[in-house]
């Protein structure tokens, strides 16, 4: 896509374009906080390697365009970078396969990225803020997916300063903050998009959880949590920070 859906589009497969779909959509939802095409920032930090490819500086998701037969055209040059939601997605396609193949119960967990299925619930530890290497606390899900965005092992230094990999779309400006957010949804490639837009936007972020039946849970510098959203779920699928 990076290569050749400008200036004449490209063909892809019906997985990559249900993640692009979803992308659009959330970056429509919160004004481009979360934009997949931010990859030109995360090149220029090294997060991503260099490909050569022509952008334009200004581009943004609303120059993508999904047309029929899975065609994602872009009117301007840009680099697109799913890692923010593909992970989830690919979560999302392992559990289908297990319950197609008659798996019951279990835990997809693909680091960072997880999702419950069946009737048993699990506990699920998360890591300390400023501290990875410890627990900060453990929450229970059943049936639920749940992903957490953090910079504790990803935050390096550009020209003096430090940067990291989560980014607010509609700045470009990179999160320093050693904070972690974990977002559980019914399906994981919502709530990895999810951490992201409350990464940026924190607490006014609730509307869009509560749309998206999601809840939400904040660990601050300390490990402890600075703020919680609860959705109208199951409560048995609600995180329960202990």
């Amino acid at each position: 896509m990076n290569r050749d859906a400008f200036p004449k589009g490209v063909n892809v497969h019906p997985w990559t374009w249900q993640v692009m779909k979803a992308s659009k959509r959330f970056a429509e939802e919160k004004h481009g906080t979360f934009d997949i095409t931010v990859a030109p920032w995360l090149t220029k930090w090294n997060y991503l390697p260099r490909r050569g490819y022509q952008f334009s500086p200004t581009a943004s998701s609303r120059d993508i365009f999904l047309r029929r037969n899975y065609e994602v055209f872009f009117r301007r040059g840009l680099i697109v970078d799913l890692g923010g939601i593909a992970k989830g997605f690919a979560v999302d396609r392992a559990v289908d396969g297990l319950k197609e193949n008659g798996i019951e119960c279990g835990l997809v967990n693909a680091g960072g990225d997880l999702r419950t299925f069946g009737l048993a619930s699990q506990l699920i530890h998360l890591r300390h803020p400023t501290d990875p290497t410890r627990v900060a606390g453990a929450v229970r899900l059943r049936e639920r997916a749940m992903a957490t965005s953090a910079i504790y092992f990803e935050r390096r230094k550009y020209r003096g300063k430090y940067v990291g990999p989560l980014l607010d779309g509609r700045t470009g400006q990179s999160s320093r903050d050693l904070i972690s957010v974990s977002v559980a949804a019914a399906e994981c490639m919502v709530a990895d998009a999810l951490t992201k837009i409350v990464f940026a936007l924190r607490e006014k972020a609730a509307g869009l959880l509560a749309q998206c039946r999601a809840d939400a849970l904040l660990l601050e510098r300390a490990g402890a949590p600075s703020w919680m959203f609860h959705s109208s779920c199951d409560t048995r699928g609600r995180i329960r920070f202990d």
